[in-house]
């Protein structure tokens, strides 16, 4: 039975990795570039660590990049404004947490509504639709 305790907790281990893998870290030296990525929606949390909304909002933050992760072009991320006060400045921080979705390298919506995984999922896929939608509405009209 003991033999099967290490395997275990290293699956565990690799688990708890890979969910927090789906939430991509964004800072001052990394925010301009990836968000510039083409074709690519980013949601993006800017938190403080002391901030008890945030703390509140993590676990399902992080449901959300587990659950978008497979949606094509949608990318779910988060930037700590203690440690990235350039990037926060300079997308309009005012509170904690600020949910804002990015395309192009510009910001494309401010996210107000319920914090729950359903309706944080439902904003991020709606958006992403809308952004697809108008871009291809504007390669019809270069015709």
């Amino acid at each position: 039975m003991a033999s099967y305790v290490l395997p275990l907790a290293l699956l565990l281990l690799l688990l708890g990795c890979t969910v927090n893998a789906e939430v991509v870290s964004l800072t001052d030296a990394t925010f301009t570039d990836k968000v510039k990525e083409k074709d690519t929606v980013w949601f993006i949390k800017f938190f403080a660590p002391w901030c008890g909304h945030c703390t509140r909002l993590a676990p399902t933050w992080k449901e959300l990049g587990a659950a978008l992760e497979g949606e094509d072009g949608i990318e779910v991320a988060h930037v700590d404004c203690t440690t990235n006060k350039e990037t926060c400045s300079k997308a309009d921080v005012r509170s904690y947490p600020t949910l804002k979705v990015f395309y192009n390298g510009e910001e494309y919506k401010k996210y107000s509504g319920p914090r729950d995984l359903e309706s944080l999922k439902k904003f991020a896929t709606e958006t992403s639709a809308e952004i697809v939608k108008a871009n291809s509405e504007g390669e019809q009209s270069d015709i």
